[in-house]
């Protein structure tokens, strides 16, 4: 009896090219990469506290993604404590 079972996921496209590229490259086998991929995510959860996982994706509202762009495209002047920690 196999000690394995098969579980389905959807991933992106990008992530499947990386995915691809990297078994090309490395000569692993698909399931052996995913399955450690895996099971370092969940020891890695397991071992830092939450408020320490900073998450590969951040989803924000449209709102607040127009709000960031807008900073970006127009940046507030730097205040004199930036300007002075920037100086040190």
């Amino acid at each position: 009896m196999s000690n394995e079972t098969q579980i389905s996921a959807s991933i992106s496209i990008e992530t499947r090219g990386l995915l691809e590229r990297y078994v090309a490259i490395h000569g692993v086998k698909k399931s052996h990469l995913i399955e450690t991929a895996v099971l370092h995510h969940l020891r890695a959860l397991d071992a830092i506290p939450a408020d320490l996982v900073i998450p590969p994706v951040i989803e924000v509202s449209g709102k607040t993604g127009k709000a960031i762009l807008n900073r970006i495209k127009n940046p507030k002047p730097p205040t004199a404590a930036m300007r002075d920690l920037f100086n040190d």
